[in-house]
Formats: structure tokens, C-alpha cells, sequence
């Protein structure tokens, strides 16, 4: 293990050196500043994914280049593979009209996934273990419009195919009866709202975010499962002392109807509940909490340490505060790309059942 951590510790090192820039503490983009354009290889690990390789290309910009009052937009296209024979490609973009008086974001993704499947339920048994592998696509445009200052309304379209689902016959998927383990679309049209008063996007310092959205999936608009999705996230953002900041994220899903295995709620994974494997628990709903103290130390350093707790259900009245799992763990920051505060993390992150390390670029929240 310390072996392992020198070592990542050492390529990072250099992956920052070969992308050393001016050092600033600008949260965006100067007023008159040109737009940037980013090339890079990395790696990553997760236990999702043990490691992966790929690339990565990053254009950063602003709507208009002398509005003070908006934040960098930016597009970016990554590609990985990964020693599990995983394959994924994501475009995303979050765009801030002039003003911000407009956003837009979107993401669309294609992968070949092989992963791994417990069951529904709560406390599911590490013994029912089932791998499967899918092919999948997903587009998800979403569109806001500022109604009072840092509060905004939005439409979301959300499509997801998903084909080729390989598993074993007889396991937990047929005894189960899982919805989409032979496949299928789903297709959903929903609204949000928003309130954002981060004064960044990457790594933020002060500032709060808020998000409700409800998404219906029907066969109406082509989707092969008729089900509706609600989601709250909330986050918030404290200066607790130098150059150190306290981060608090609370999120929860609910799930009505017939939702097939790729949209169920699931704990875990590199954003939350770091140190389960994302999917060990999955249902129709979830609820989570996570806190995390960043701290920066010097140069391009920085450490943190991070607690959550989470737990699925399979009825909304039966999110409680019993049957919690637990999940805890730190890291290291290193900023890749320090007038927008990207960072590159590590993080260690142990749940019950075992442990992870992340190797990945934006922070988990």
C-alpha cells in the first residue's frame, strides 16, 4: 500500500508539472482574458474501474469576454479505457450566457460497461454478487433561465438505450425480476429549479447550491418504462479559516413506477459514499449526506478528509436514519489547472465492506 501511494503520488507530481501554468487565485477567467484550450492524457482508479487510461480535451471560455458577472463556460470531451475492458466517452458543456441570465448544460456519453450487481435492497449480501456487461447511450440537455437573481427554471430531456445486457442466467437478475435486464430505452421530458450562488464551478470556496428535479419517463415520448424520477441536492460552502473550506452535500431520489436496473438510486461511486462500490446498494430511493473539510497546504497541495451516510429503500417511508451505512476516508488535491481550480484528487475511501482509491479530476462535490 505505501508503495502504491509513493507511486501515485510521484505521477501526479509529474502530470502537474507538464501542465504548470501562471499560478493565480482568480476563480474564472480574466475580464479581457482570450479563450483557453486544453489537451491532456491521464489515468485514473476507482473500484468500479481498477485503472484507466485515456485523454482529455477542455476548451474554456466566456460568452462574452468583458462581462465581470459570469463565470467561464467550458466544453469537454473524455475518453477512457480501463483495465476491466471498460470503454466510456462523455461530452459535457455547461455554457453562462452573457449575464448568466441563461445556462446550459448537457451531457452525453457512450460505454461499454462491465459491472457488478447485488440485488435490490438494503442490506443485500456481498455472497449475491453478479457481474453483467451493457452497452449504453445517454444525451441529457438541460436548459435555465434566471427568474430572481441566483435562482433559475429549467427543461430537461433525458434519453438512455441500453443493449447487449450479458448476464448469468438464473441469478439474481431473474430471481429479482430486475426491469431492463434485457435492455431497453428510457425516454423523459422533466422541469427544475435552481439557486446557485458558488463563485465556482470547479472548486468552490463560498457559496451554496440547490437543485430540485422531477423527470417523467413514459411510452408516450419512447421510452419502454413508464416511471417518474425526483431528485433534491443540496450543497454549501464555508470559509472556516486559512485557505480552508468546509463542504457540506446532502442528496436525495425518489423513484415511482417501473424502473428498470440502470435508473435505480445506487451508493457509492467516486462522488458519493467514496469507499462502496457504486451499486452495492440499489433501489428505488435514496437519501445521503457527505461533509468535507479541503484544505490548501502549498504550491499546488492540497489535503482533505471527508464522512457520509446513506442508505436505499425500496418505499419512500422507509428513509430513515436506521440502517445507515457509513463510509469515511481523505485525499490529496492537486490543482491541474489553477485559474479555474480544477483539481486532480486522490482520495482513499473506506465503507463497511471494504475500501477505494479514486484517482480523478473535479472534486466529488
Amino acid at each position: 500500500m505505501k508503495k502504491a501511494a509513493f507511486l501515485i503520488i510521484f505521477l501526479l507530481s509529474c502530470f502537474s508539472r507538464a501542465l504548470a501554468v501562471e499560478i493565480s487565485t482568480d476563480d474564472t477567467l480574466p475580464k479581457n482574458a482570450k479563450s483557453k484550450f486544453l489537451v491532456f492524457p491521464f489515468f485514473l482508479r476507482s473500484p468500479e474501474t481498477s485503472w484507466g487510461f485515456g485523454a482529455a480535451g477542455a476548451y474554456f471560455f466566456k460568452a462574452k469576454k468583458n462581462d465581470e458577472n459570469i463565470r467561464t463556460s467550458d466544453v469537454n470531451l473524455v475518453s477512457l479505457y480501463t483495465l476491466k475492458k471498460q470503454l466510456v466517452i462523455v461530452l459535457g458543456s455547461t455554457v453562462y450566457f452573457p449575464g448568466e441570465k441563461e445556462i446550459f448544460r448537457f451531457q452525453g456519453s457512450y460505454s461499454y460497461y462491465p459491472d457488478k450487481f447485488w440485488g435490490i435492497g438494503n442490506s443485500t449480501h456481498v455472497e449475491a454478487e453478479e457481474k453483467y456487461s451493457i452497452h449504453q447511450f445517454y444525451f441529457n440537455p438541460q436548459f435555465l433561465y434566471r427568474i430572481f437573481k441566483s435562482t433559475y427554471v429549467g427543461l430537461s430531456a433525458e434519453y438512455q438505450s441500453v443493449t447487449d445486457f450479458q448476464y448469468t442466467q438464473g441469478g439474481v437478475f431473474d430471481q429479482q425480476l430486475i426491469a431492463g435486464r434485457f435492455g431497453g430505452a428510457t425516454s423523459g421530458f422533466g422541469g427544475l429549479i435552481t439557486y446557485d450562488t458558488r463563485n465556482n464551478a470547479y472548486s468552490p470556496t463560498k457559496g451554496g447550491f440547490a437543485e430540485i428535479n422531477l423527470t417523467r419517463f413514459s411510452d408516450r415520448i419512447g421510452s419502454d418504462f413508464n416511471f417518474t424520477s425526483y431528485s433534491l441536492e443540496l450543497k454549501k460552502f464555508f470559509h472556516i479559516g486559512r485557505n480552508r473550506v468546509l463542504a457540506l452535500h446532502a442528496y436525495g431520489k425518489v423513484n415511482n413506477g417501473v424502473v428498470p436496473v440502470r435508473n435505480l438510486a445506487m451508493l457509492g461511486g467516486s462522488e458519493m459514499m467514496r469507499g462502496f462500490y457504486k451499486g452495492r446498494y440499489a433501489d428505488h430511493n435514496m437519501f445521503l449526506s457527505q461533509v468535507e473539510v479541503r484544505q490548501y497546504l502549498i504550491w499546488r497541495l492540497g489535503v482533505v478528509a471527508f464522512a457520509s451516510a446513506g442508505r436505499v429503500s425500496h418505499n419512500f417511508s422507509d428513509l430513515k436514519f436506521s440502517g445507515m451505512h457509513f463510509a469515511y476516508g481523505a485525499g490529496l488535491r492537486i490543482m491541474v489547472q489553477e485559474k479555474e481550480k480544477l483539481n486532480l484528487r486522490v482520495d482513499y475511501g473506506r465503507g463497511e465492506q471494504g475500501s477505494g482509491i479514486y484517482v480523478i479530476l473535479k472534486e466529488a462535490f
